[in-house]
């Protein structure tokens, strides 16, 4: 699942270090969206080196959140507190 399988991402030059970009885009995107529910500002993600999960934090409260595309049986691969909670910031940002 992690590793890139020669599609038309990857003839393109999309796929980096290996890992397949189509998953990482629609992961990218889920997570997006799960944080602007919550009133968060995502930062960019990093990449945790030699595994394949990337995390990021929102640069308004902190919290962190997670993807992975490889993960273990029972665990998800978008997961972290910043998909639980609304950010801190975002109520007083306004006023």
């Amino acid at each position: 699942m992690t590793t890139c399988r020669n599609c038309v991402a990857q003839l393109l030059g999309a796929c980096d270090g290996d890992y397949c970009h189509a998953e990482r885009v629609g992961l990218i995107e889920q997570v997006e969206r799960l944080a602007a529910d919550r009133g968060h500002t995502l930062s960019p993600f990093e990449k945790t080196k030699g595994h394949p999960l990337w995390t990021a934090h929102c640069e308004v409260c902190g919290l962190q959140v997670m993807y992975t595309l490889d993960p273990e049986p029972g665990v998800m691969a978008i997961h972290g507190d910043l998909i639980e909670s609304d950010c801190s910031g975002a109520l007083s940002g306004g006023l």
